[in-house]
């Protein structure tokens, strides 16, 4: 409180009032006594005259000390995170600070996007400041119109495309509003580009047309959640897993580029047309349908649409049992991958198989654990781990839960939330083993396998040669590639990091779990020495999950390597806030990057910001 006044004295009664406010006047006064006391001794004793205390007021000796609040920098994190519920009236007095804060730093990258714009500036340039603005506020409209049309003159349209369905569905979730018709328009200008219209370009952008893995040779298929047309609400887990089966059928076929299936819940119950679904995807072809079930009847209908013409290439109406379910789904998808790519040959068609658990309520239950383990809050993310048990325990021999639990137990470790890491530990080691021994041909089963050697053993060579493994049998998955990035940027290989991890958000630009892709995309760009890149990772991880330590430790390396010290000192308190215990040692002795060649400059980075050496130390 006294950093935020700026050096202006601030009454002891107004910090009695703000700080005490439910004890009487007496005691208030009493209680801040104590408190200056113990600041005084704690912070003079240290440099003297930093705290002058006063009979009447207090205040804080700006030219003793640095605040970061009144620093320039590219941290927005919340204001005095993690010090809601003092008092009521204090609670009032920190939500307005946070408000000026913020309007002090968009007010300043306003300044700087401005006069960017107005110089003709890089668009690389540009594209930075305005990443910065929708990082603090993601319905920032002129800062995603900025963002968009930099993107565009870079030759990045996918990318472009991206950045304004993200914030068409920001807008839409926090203030029930739609993007302005001069934003639509920039948006509308850059798909005509693309198309080869002669239009005119918003903000003078050169929206050329640039290869993507849409527009590109390879083909390029997304399936849309299936709808649910039955009476009972109960069978939308079976439409999802119907459309998670066809996905990783399809992503068994070398030739294909598949977005993941979490991405494409983003569109579930959207009217938008295919091509708009095409263009914000980046996909060439889209696979929607119903499903409805009467008694042990299931009636499916499906369609293989042209993003590009909007012709509807293939369309099919299966009538079964119900109980013949997974049997429909493979001759679905051995249907539509025969119609897409009839150049395939009939051996690859015939590797699009995959095992399925024999129980309904097995395949419901992983899928239940899936979105417990995409919550940010501890108390959720463990409920995931006895949904992931009860299916092992309908399916022994589940291989895609088994992998999900192994990798439920690497993210307990990971978090700091784990009260047992030996065990947690021995359990992933278990559980990936028992995945790879039941999956031979999940892609997930040895995914998680190498990540557990990475992250939990730091073997890398095992990890790499498990997501080889990974990736023969199913070159789009996109955890696969994620995980391997991460592991080459441990190892310090950060230009085949970046690669890996561009790859793997282009798989899954929508994931639920997008502060994982933010944090290793970080750590990748970290290891190859672009450290405004990291940074700008680092904060967005941050935002999408709050929680996730790793977010503040990658923020922490990017900010010092960058030679911005000071700064790193906030998300340090933050990380130092959501682990208490951590420490230097425990970084060295737990973290897989300390088994690389980066070790020795993360942990001088750490102890820089103020990060204990030892437990003994901090005691």
């Amino acid at each position: 409180m006294l950093a935020l006044a700026c050096g202006d004295k601030v009454l002891r009664s107004r910090l009695a009032g703000l700080l005490w406010d439910q004890s009487n006047d007496a005691q208030a006064r009493m209680s801040l006594r104590h408190a200056l006391s113990e600041l005084n001794s704690l912070v003079n004793g240290r440099i003297p005259g930093l705290i002058e205390i006063e009979r009447e007021a207090v205040r804080l000796n700006k030219e003793k000390c640095w605040v970061d609040v009144d620093a320039p920098g590219d941290h927005f994190g919340r204001l005095l995170q993690d010090l809601d519920g003092i008092s009521a009236a204090f609670d009032a007095w920190l939500a307005s600070e946070r408000l000026n804060f913020e309007e002090r730093r968009r007010a300043g990258l306003e300044r700087e996007l401005r006069q960017l714009a107005g110089g003709d500036a890089a668009p690389a340039l540009q594209a930075a400041v305005a990443r910065k603005l929708v990082n603090i506020d993601p319905t920032h409209e002129d800062a995603v119109r900025h963002l968009m049309t930099a993107f565009a003159k870079m030759g990045d349209r996918a990318q472009a495309i991206r950045e304004y369905e993200r914030f068409r569905q920001e807008l839409h979730g926090r203030l029930g509003l739609s993007p302005s018709k001069e934003t639509v328009g920039i948006y509308d200008a850059i798909r005509r580009a693309a198309s080869g219209a002669d239009e005119p370009k918003p903000h003078d952008a050169v929206v050329g047309r640039a290869t993507t893995p849409g527009q590109g040779s390879q083909p390029s298929i997304a399936v849309l959640p299936f709808r649910n047309l039955s009476v009972e609400a109960g069978h939308d887990y079976a439409a999802e897993g119907l459309v998670e089966d066809l996905i990783e059928s399809l992503s068994h076929v070398p030739s294909f580029f598949v977005i993941s299936r979490l991405s494409t819940l983003a569109f579930r119950d959207q009217h938008r047309l295919p091509r708009e679904i095409g263009e914000v995807l980046d996909v060439r072809y889209i696979i929607s349908g119903s499903m409805r079930v009467a008694g042990d009847r299931l009636r499916l209908t499906v369609e293989l649409t042209d993003t590009e013409s909007g012709a509807v290439l293939w369309s099919s109406k299966l009538d079964e049992r119900f109980f013949d379910m997974f049997e429909v789904q493979g001759r679905l998808a051995e249907a539509i991958v025969a119609r897409v790519a009839p150049h395939l040959r009939a051996a690859e068609v015939a590797r699009v198989s995959i095992k399925r658990p024999e129980h309904q309520d097995a395949y419901d239950l992983l899928l239940r654990g899936q979105e417990h383990m995409h919550n940010p809050v501890q108390a959720v993310f463990e409920t995931a781990g006895p949904l992931f048990e009860a299916a092992i325990e309908r399916e022994p021999r589940n291989a895609m839960a088994l992998a999900w639990k192994a990798y439920w137990h690497v993210l307990r470790v990971g978090q700091g939330w784990s009260s047992d890491q030996a065990r947690d530990t021995l359990e992933a080691d278990r559980l990936a083993a028992r995945a790879v021994e039941c999956g031979t041909m999940e892609a997930m089963a040895f995914a998680v396998h190498g990540h557990v050697a990475a992250y939990l053993h730091k073997d890398f060579n095992a990890a790499v040669g498990s997501f080889e493994t990974a990736l023969q049998i199913n070159p789009n998955s996109a955890r696969a590639r994620l995980w391997n990035a991460a592991t080459h940027a441990w190892m310090g290989r950060g230009a085949e990091a970046v690669e890996m991890v561009d790859r793997a958000m282009a798989l899954s630009p929508y994931d639920p779990l997008a502060y994982a892709y933010s944090g290793i995309a970080s750590m990748a760009y970290l290891a190859d020495r672009q450290y405004a890149r990291a940074i700008e990772f680092a904060l967005r991880c941050a935002r999408e999950n709050p929680s996730y330590t790793h977010a503040y430790r990658a923020q922490i390396f990017a900010l010092v390597l960058a030679g911005r010290e000071r700064e790193a000192r906030t998300p340090a308190r933050q990380l130092l806030l959501l682990e208490p215990n951590f420490t230097v040692e425990q970084f060295r002795r737990k973290s897989p990057a300390c088994a690389g060649p980066l070790a020795d400059l993360y942990c001088e980075a750490l102890a820089k910001v103020g990060v204990p050496a030892s437990l003994a130390s901090a005691l």
